[in-house]
């Protein structure tokens, strides 16, 4: 582990329970279970009884697995460009979810397989597609520490300016995604994800229970994405900053999986929005996490996240004091 990642991830300490406690508490006078949730992991993340809800951003990583790669160059035509271009121009469901709730989108090319298709406002932080992770190591470890030192940076640099961020709501997009989860999945908790439904999944969560779990750095060399090194860095910085994040489904599912491998303390910084799909439940389970929503909303790419946001404004205002 390079030396930036170990100094943040030591610097991760435990959320504050008396916080989370006391803030829990504020609104617990609007009768709402799923507020209360969301004001006790808030309230712990940020480290104060009134949680904060303006400046917030809305982070979609784009970033594709060797194991999706359709064997040929599809350029503007790939999966992941044309979802990249919708969130760009503004025509998918998180950008008009991201429009009402006024909340930027910031969207990152993690390492795509056409990244001269990217719309123009994408941040190029990754260093391509990774490799098959059937045949061969998804990544080397020093693409994985770059892609975490990437994630690292970003959280640093999105936090500046005033107000201080407040939270961060995260999504992806990229293709074969779902393959590698499978296998971090399986790798992490020692186990194979029910109803995969997905033989290749199938054997890639097999391939990951049988290699074991040495550390997150190693794991997420093996199985990972660019996308989920950026997004691992990115969870890891913001929790040094008493930053939330809010998890959508699966692949920043996966994320959170190798951040928390990497600092334990990681967990109470983080917000499940839903249940998910795939192996997102299996995430779940293993971080201890409690799903604002216990139903699966969208695809993962950030709008079932997006969705926790008015939620997160109502508990500000309900953990405000009135004058």
């Amino acid at each position: 582990m390079s030396t930036v990642v170990r100094h943040v991830a030591e610097s991760i300490g435990a959320a504050s329970g008396a916080h989370g406690e006391a803030a829990r508490a504020a609104v617990a006078s609007a009768g709402a279970p799923m507020l209360e949730r969301l004001a006790l992991v808030l309230g712990g993340a940020q480290h104060t009884s009134r949680p904060r809800a303006q400046r917030r951003l809305i982070v979609v990583a784009a970033g594709d697995h060797g194991a999706g790669d359709p064997g040929i160059a599809m350029g503007a035509d790939h999966p992941t460009i044309i979802a990249a271009h919708a969130i760009a121009s503004g025509t998918a469901a998180l950008s008009q979810l991201a429009r009402a709730v006024q909340t930027p989108i910031v969207l990152i090319d993690a390492g795509t397989r056409e990244p001269s298709h990217m719309p123009s406002i994408a941040i190029g932080l990754g260093r391509g597609a990774t490799r098959d992770l059937a045949r061969e190591p998804a990544m080397t470890v020093v693409d994985a520490t770059l892609g975490l030192e990437a994630g690292i940076a970003l959280a640093m640099s999105l936090a500046e300016g005033e107000p201080p961020l407040a939270l961060l709501s995260l999504g992806a997009i990229g293709v074969g995604a779902e393959v590698a989860s499978a296998a971090l999945v399986g790798a992490i908790t020692g186990r194979v994800p029910l109803e995969l439904a997905d033989p290749q999944a199938e054997v890639a969560a097999h391939r990951g229970v049988a290699h074991g779990a040495p550390s997150g750095l190693e794991l997420l060399a093996a199985f990972g994405g660019p996308e989920t090194a950026v997004l691992a860095g990115l969870i890891l910085g913001a929790a040094s900053i008493n930053v939330p994040v809010i998890l959508d489904s699966y692949a920043t599912g996966s994320a959170a999986l190798v951040a928390g491998m990497i600092a334990p303390a990681v967990t109470g910084y983080l917000v499940a929005a839903h249940r998910g799909s795939f192996t997102m439940a299996a995430i779940l389970d293993h971080l201890g996490l409690q799903p604002i929503f216990e139903v699966g909303l969208g695809h993962g790419e950030g709008s079932g996240a997006a969705m926790v946001l008015p939620l997160v404004d109502q508990v500000a205002q309900l953990a405000t004091p009135r004058v």
